[in-house]
């Protein structure tokens, strides 16, 4: 058979008559990986550096926080049309929101996160990678920002009753008339509290954007992994619901009220330095207190996790009982266990509302001490 007719019955198949290609080296494709993350990572802050700039008249956006400056976004200005819009009509429907920005869709942070976990899988191993290093390194630039930001409201928030207030409050009672000192002092309090008011609303906008690109991306990220599951025996669906709504949030929250720890070592120092100046050492006895009270805020938090935990395992445990009755209604009839499925049913209920009907039906429409306590501990033990 002549070469050009198993050319031409090659082009028709689809397939190439030529040898095949020598495999790729892994080492190149790994190579070409890292090249292309570098580029990556080159430009992956030039469409974030564009908020830097005061103004901004593009609207070659869909979402209009993706066109606002940096004043716009302070200020929230870019959701002006729509607290107009909802004045005007008195409410609002869906179609009068925007639409999602491209830079807040769980697909694109999903992928972005999924990378740094291979990323964190790769350098550290399966046994010693860490979940919350790599949500840190997914937020971390935003996070400085935040931070950075807070800084500067807490300096302006310490220097304008500390120094500023305190100097007008001199010049007040001073026999000297200096107006233009006067009228300084006053427009360095308000360029104070305009620096303070702003850098805070900066730091809440940056907050909640990271934290809703945090929570989409970790429950998208689980929702992928669900699906891959081929059998759920081992978690309850119980499990899967928490997983992706209480543990959402807590990321969430996490990832929007982090940040505000930073400033409370400066605040510390900042007010330490000041009343120690001013008032002498006996101040620290005062200052104690709010060094004392820091544990006593962790504890509660802690005891806040135990109590949220344990909700958790019994609303788990009642929505498996519910389902194994609905699973199981033909077998329960056919074997008449309709009762003793009534009174577990029914102790599980007893067992929940216990603790608020104590508190809400004690004589005086307030719950006595022992009522109290009593079935606060009754409800643990559920």
């Amino acid at each position: 058979m002549h070469p050009d007719v198993l050319e031409s019955v090659g082009r028709v198949e689809g397939l190439s008559l030529s040898s095949p290609e020598t495999p790729p080296d892994p080492e190149e494709e790994e190579v070409e990986a890292e090249m292309m993350r570098a580029v990556k990572r080159k430009g992956r802050y030039r469409k974030s550096l564009q908020l830097l700039k005061p103004f901004r008249i593009t609207h070659k956006h869909q979402h209009p926080v993706d066109n606002a400056g940096l004043f716009s976004f302070m200020t929230l200005h870019w959701l002006s049309p729509l607290a107009l819009r909802a004045h005007r009509a008195s409410s609002l429907s869906m179609e009068d929101v925007w639409g999602l920005s491209c830079h807040e869709a769980s697909d694109t942070n999903c992928q972005r996160l999924e990378t740094l976990w291979h990323e964190e899988l790769k350098a550290q191993g399966k046994e010693k990678a860490s979940l919350g290093r790599v949500c840190w390194r997914f937020c971390q630039t935003r996070m400085l920002v935040a931070v950075f930001s807070l800084l500067i409201t807490m300096v302006a928030g310490f220097v304008g009753p500390a120094l500023l207030i305190r100097a007008l409050l001199e010049y007040s009672q001073s026999p000297e008339d200096r107006l233009l000192f006067g009228l300084s002092l006053v427009g360095g309090i308000f360029l104070m509290e305009l620096t303070r008011s702003w850098s805070l609303a900066l730091v809440w906008a940056v907050n909640y954007r990271t934290a809703i690109r945090l929570r989409g991306a970790a429950l998208t990220f689980a929702f992928q992994k669900i699906l891959r599951l081929r059998s759920t025996k081992d978690i309850s669906p119980g499990e899967l619901v928490n997983m992706c709504s209480s543990d959402g949030q807590r990321l969430f929250e996490a990832a929007t009220m982090g940040c505000l720890l930073a400033g409370g070592p400066l605040v510390a120092i900042l007010g330490l330095s000041y009343t120690c100046t001013f008032l002498g050492p006996t101040a620290l006895v005062g200052s104690a207190i709010f060094i004392f009270f820091y544990p006593s805020m962790t504890l509660a938090s802690r005891l806040t996790a135990y109590f949220r935990k344990k909700c958790l395992l019994v609303t788990d445990r009642r929505v498996r009982l519910m389902n194994e009755i609905l699973g199981s209604i033909k077998a329960i009839k056919m074997c008449c266990w309709e009762a003793a499925f009534a009174r577990n049913v029914h102790r599980e209920s007893l067992d929940t509302a216990r603790f608020p009907y104590a508190v809400t039906t004690s004589p005086g429409d307030f719950a006595t001490a022992d009522t109290a306590f009593t079935s606060c501990f009754r409800f643990q033990d559920v």
